[in-house]
């Protein structure tokens, strides 16, 4: 492993390099990690010369103020496209159109609604009935969505919450399973606004998803980069839901199709292949089926090619608001200046830093490095041989409960 991808990654692990090395020999030493760095080297000039500055003489600092103003001229960029909105509740209303532009109504296998509403019965969410000001959870259930009290259980309740929550979904079976629209819902009850609160000092934003009922949740906390903090991670969330919903499609007819909706939320081993040590997620195959491929090689018995392929956050936006086309193709991008400082070019990552007021040696990368290391696993699957070893992988079509 290079190391410029190394140090973007914060990777210290040095088995990780031993089994990225096993794995570049077993594709045939295509050097993609090689090509990848010259990518991301030739890249970041390009983007930084794009920002006005000389790529042989700019400073961690530097880089960062600027990219710091590219996130302020998109925040002005939405704000004139959502007509200058008077308040925070009116742009908030005006994000979920844009949403649907961009995503459209792309359907899902989830959780059938009743079944969630049974399991919530069976494990009644308490907090959640407090904070909302629920005496029973027939009344809970009966008069909130059921999406938002999802929402409300991954913030307020325990882990020992989740924990029988999740030992009753890997019960289901593919009766409770059924095709549903992707949701997306502005939260916009005032009892939200702790809760939260809460979430975005934790996690920096305020949108939530749920990938059992195949929703998104947001809302707008005024302040700086609002926009361009909560519209990208909206879509990134659908990104996220609908590759869990072609997972589910995927076991649909299996008999343990509940434990496979567990490892989906936990990224567990399930939603993971391996190939000479190293772990592809299903991400990555949505991500390289989400590339220009000219014949999608694809066998999957319950599976088609609409059920698959990334959508790329920064261009669909930039096709709307053409300001925001500096960002097209920055997702994996990352300038390193030693001493494991690391600048992320990705959009989610420069906002919420800007947003949290952060300065460059402490922003966010986190979002920066997963996409890296999901391209760099798409590039993999780019060779047949690769491929065809981590799609087989996934293919569960032969598979009987008893082999399972």
């Amino acid at each position: 492993m290079s190391r410029t991808i190394r140090q973007l990654l914060d990777q210290d692990d040095a088995l990780f390099s031993i089994d990225l090395a096993n794995l570049e020999r077993t594709a045939g030493k295509p050097g993609i990690d090689v090509r990848l760095t010259a990518d991301i080297l030739s890249m970041v000039r390009i983007k930084v010369a794009q920002l006005g500055m000389d790529p042989d003489d700019t400073t961690g600092a530097e880089l960062y103020a600027a990219l710091k103003s590219k996130v302020l001229e998109g925040e002005e960029s939405f704000e004139s496209y959502f007509g200058h909105p008077s308040s925070s509740d009116d742009g908030a209303n005006k994000i979920r159109p844009l949403v649907d532009k961009i995503v459209g109504t792309p359907e899902l296998w989830c959780v059938k609604g009743s079944t969630l509403k049974a399991l919530l019965k069976k494990n009644p969410p308490k907090k959640v009935m407090k904070l909302f000001k629920y005496q029973s959870v027939d009344s809970l259930t009966k008069r909130m969505d059921t999406a938002e009290i999802l929402f409300a259980a991954r913030i307020a309740e325990s882990k020992t919450w989740w924990v029988k929550q999740k030992k009753y979904i890997s019960a289901l079976t593919p009766k409770d399973f059924e095709k549903t629209k992707l949701r997306v819902m502005y939260l916009s009850d005032a009892r939200w606004i702790g809760l939260l609160s809460d979430w975005e000092f934790h996690k920096g934003h305020r949108v939530i998803a749920a990938t059992e009922c195949g929703a998104v949740g947001y809302s707008l906390g005024g302040g700086t980069a609002q926009y361009m903090t909560t519209v990208p991670l909206i879509l990134h969330y659908c990104n996220e839901v609908i590759l869990h919903g072609s997972y589910l499609k995927l076991h649909y007819v299996h008999p343990s199709i509940g434990h496979a909706l567990v490892h989906a939320i936990d990224e567990g081993s399930m939603i993971h292949s391996k190939v000479s040590g190293i772990a592809f997620h299903w991400r990555d195959v949505q991500r390289y089926f989400g590339s220009d491929q000219q014949v999608v090689d694809l066998d999957y018995a319950h599976l088609d090619v609409q059920d698959l392929g990334w959508m790329h956050i920064e261009t669909r936006l930039s096709l709307l608001i053409p300001e925001l086309s500096f960002w097209v193709g920055s997702d994996y991008l990352g300038a390193t200046y030693g001493e494991n400082r690391n600048v992320s070019l990705n959009i989610h990552d420069m906002a919420m830093s800007v947003r949290a007021e952060l300065d460059y040696k402490t922003m966010f990368t986190s979002k920066m490095q997963r996409a890296l290391r999901s391209e760099l696993m798409a590039r993999y699957l780019h060779i047949p041989l690769t491929r065809a070893v981590v799609v087989k992988q996934f293919d569960i079509s032969g598979l009987s409960e008893e082999n399972w």
